[in-house]
């Protein structure tokens, strides 16, 4: 039976929609490309990947999240278009509790990249991020490293509040584990409110939140990458501000998202799912939950001040955290190089890519 609270549109939203694209949106894009040479950031950029980010940035600030749905469907629908494109076969987990791995390529447990996609906790894994994980996936085979990718399928706000994502995260890292996958031999990766789940998962690990599956590992997890994690879901000092133009996705946009995803969660659990406000002691041991950490974000994104003083405080408790900053780099820049198929693709995706070959030297 279809979802009736997930991505329906009332028909003025539905016309509302149709005037942003086809009304709105392009004389923004005109006057983007034409002023482009006098911005900063833009300036730097190809002229696709200013059109595809100011297009993104502006569908994020005039639609919401029921809009949003509506045209972008379901994380499964997008996979299965996706594997059908790229002729590979569907291979599908069902995890129970409305969550399933979907995986890329041939499902192999001895070493494994789990990945959590982002979008707020509102949007589906968007159709260009599987191209990203992919390219990681067959360079690492390059190298003679060969892994099993797998995408976990949340359910998304309002049919599933916090702490449904947290529940199915564990059950995913439970499913590899209890299907033959040591911790050691597993890196999570996840972008925006995919870091932050990664954080919620750790946080129950160390913390465990009562009613939800307890998670007891034999070693630590290998690695655990944070592609501009959404720790501060609400906020406007800082980078929230002065880089508003910059991103594409605005500080409107990050808060009506966030109070969106915190409504109804109580002060005692906003450490797990809003990492900035949690207790300076909340992450201590966080090295015996995972060897190694890297979070990375972008200089020209809303979210880089809180991103950096999370990455402070987590290099603060474990020696195998790091951080690294891209010059300009808007929110899950890495992903949009995929998005506008450029030629040359910006200096984080190899480091992320080192960092994740590294990762599984010993596995």
């Amino acid at each position: 039976m279809p979802d009736s609270q997930y991505g329906r549109p009332s028909w003025t939203e539905k016309v509302a929609f149709a005037f942003t694209v086809l009304v709105h949106m392009p004389i923004v894009l005109v006057w983007t490309l034409l002023t482009s040479s006098f911005h900063p950031h833009n300036r730097l950029k190809t002229w696709k990947r200013v059109v595809a980010d100011k297009a993104f940035y502006h569908l994020t600030k005039e639609l919401n999240a029921k809009q949003l749905q509506w045209t972008m469907g379901t994380t499964l629908k997008v996979y299965e278009d996706w594997v059908k494109q790229s002729g590979l076969p569907i291979m599908v987990d069902e995890l129970g509790e409305d969550a399933r791995l979907l995986w890329i390529g041939k499902r192999r447990i001895d070493r494994v990249i789990l990945y959590f996609h982002g979008g707020a906790f509102v949007c589906p894994m968007q159709y260009f991020v599987p191209s990203f994980w992919e390219y990681m996936q067959e360079e690492l085979e390059k190298k003679g490293t060969y892994a099993g990718l797998a995408i976990l399928n949340y359910t998304l706000v309002p049919s599933g509040t916090f702490p449904t994502q947290l529940k199915q995260a564990t059950l995913a890292l439970e499913h590899l584990i209890s299907s033959g996958a040591r911790p050691q031999n597993i890196q999570i990766v996840g972008d925006s409110a995919g870091g932050n789940l990664i954080l919620q998962l750790i946080s129950h690990i160390l913390h465990p939140l009562e009613g939800i599956p307890r998670t007891n590992l034999s070693s630590p997890i290998r690695g655990a990458y944070l592609m501009s994690p959404w720790v501060s879901l609400t906020g406007d000092a800082g980078s929230m501000t002065s880089n508003d133009d910059n991103d594409i996705i605005g500080t409107k946009c990050i808060n009506e998202w966030g109070h969106q995803v915190l409504e109804g969660v109580p002060d005692s659990q906003l450490p797990y799912i809003y990492p900035n406000k949690a207790p300076e002691s909340w992450f201590k041991g966080i090295d015996t939950v995972v060897d190694r950490v890297l979070i990375t974000a972008g200089s020209a994104e809303c979210l880089r001040d809180p991103i950096e003083v999370f990455a402070k405080q987590i290099g603060s408790l474990h020696s195998g955290a790091d951080f690294l900053m891209q010059q300009n780099g808007v929110h899950n820049d890495p992903y949009f190089d995929f998005f506008t198929k450029e030629k040359k693709l910006g200096k984080l995706t190899p480091q992320i890519l080192g960092w994740l070959a590294r990762g599984f030297e010993s596995a």
